[in-house]
């Protein structure tokens, strides 16, 4: 269950579309190049090492085989999660009945500067349903986040069944009593009391390992300094997936999961196999908030060059209009079913078929797209030019 109304009309929208990484494969914009000798198209996450040539440069671009290195890899919180996966989904507002579409344009300020740009209407929404996987396989939601874009940038939400600890301790008071086994289950009550202490809180900190700048200053994620609460388990995780499953989901934002006379926590972390959030999970950290969540989405499209320039034959970081898992490209022209890159030596960059036929991407003409409803979201590093 859903406890907000926005968000039930989005995942009810006959308008709404879901993906994933099957559907829209991951990748990102090679635009340093002259098409001839310096080859410029879309390549996939999944991009062999070997197709980077500077020695470490794949190593300080990715994480693994698909993945960039943090934080621009997964979404927020979950870099560590090893049992999550993620649904995207996303919408496009109407207006007059018709729908606003994605408008798009190439920009070509040098004879070696050759990207695709795009920008989404005031009113898109994008989303991401997290999963979690109990021990028999099975998948549960445990969170939704949403961005919605304004014409100067983005909002954001995350909705959760528990987003206090006094929360999750209401619940499982009144839970255990549905059963003779929970209600006898020192682990319960254990955690129950846990959820009410606020001495449990442990400081932590998160920075970037990678993309810190030339300079070796943390421009990508500034560190941040916060504090930790590591749930303990229970013997029956079947009390979480019925929790899951019957909590209505609510709104994060501004909340605070836990905090004492020094240490916040904006939500809650475990090292058991299964709970009402990931193993590993480090949301803890993430305070739910617009400028929170713009330190890593402001740098979607960024040049490699900006953090490694010996890395700036190589393109830029994945995503457009603050927007990493979306892209407009047709996949075969990009791609092939194993991961390796087609039409590498010459620009691979097809808009999608369908896309183009629902009139989903149009070109963009500010005549046709006021600047009302369009309005490109400006950023220091933005209009750079390859020479």
């Amino acid at each position: 269950p859903i406890d907000d109304t926005a968000l039930r009309d989005v995942l009810d929208s006959p308008d709404t579309m879901f993906y994933d990484r099957t559907t829209i494969v991951p990748g990102y914009q090679d635009s340093y190049g002259d098409n001839r000798e310096f080859p410029v198209g879309f390549r996939p996450n999944t991009i062999d090492p070997g197709l980077i040539a500077v020695p470490t440069g794949h190593r300080d671009l990715f994480v693994r085989v698909g993945e960039f290195n943090f934080p621009f890899g997964r979404t927020g919180g979950v870099d560590d999660a090893s049992n999550t996966y993620v649904v995207d989904f996303w919408r496009l507002p109407r207006s007059g009945g018709n729908l606003l579409p994605v408008v798009y344009w190439k920009r070509e300020p040098s004879s070696f500067t050759h990207r695709w740009e795009w920008m989404f209407p005031t009113g898109t929404v994008f989303g991401e349903m997290i999963f979690i996987t109990d021990s028999h396989g099975k998948s549960h939601i445990f969170e939704i986040r949403t961005r919605t874009r304004g014409l100067d940038g983005w909002t954001v939400d995350a909705f959760r069944p528990f987003t206090t600890s006094n929360e999750l301790a209401s619940a499982l008071k009144r839970k255990r009593n549905e059963s003779v086994n929970w209600a006898a289950d020192a682990s319960i009550e254990a955690l129950i009391r846990y959820c009410e202490d606020n001495s449990t809180l442990k400081s932590a900190s998160l920075k970037a390992t990678h993309y810190t700048g030339a300079s070796g200053s943390s421009s990508a994620f500034p560190t941040v300094n916060g504090a930790v609460d590591i749930l303990p388990g229970v013997s029956d995780e079947s009390l979480f997936i019925d929790l899951l499953h019957e909590t209505p989901f609510h709104s994060a934002k501004g909340a605070t999961w836990k905090q004492n006379s020094t240490l916040t926590a904006y939500a809650a972390g475990t090292s058991a196999n299964f709970h009402v959030v990931p193993r590993n999970y480090n949301a803890a950290l993430f305070e739910v908030s617009d400028s929170f969540c713009a330190r890593c989405h402001q740098d979607a499209g960024r040049p490699f060059r900006d953090y490694y320039p010996d890395v700036m034959l190589y393109g830029e970081l994945w995503g457009e209009d603050e927007t990493f898992s979306w892209h407009p490209f047709d996949t075969k022209s990009f791609v092939d079913s194993n991961g390796e890159v087609v039409s590498f030596s010459s620009d691979n960059r097809r808009l999608r078929r369908d896309f183009v036929d629902a009139g989903l991407i149009v070109p963009y003409s500010p005549s046709q797209h006021p600047a009302t409803l369009y309005r490109k979201i400006e950023r220091s590093w933005k209009g750079y030019v390859y020479r």
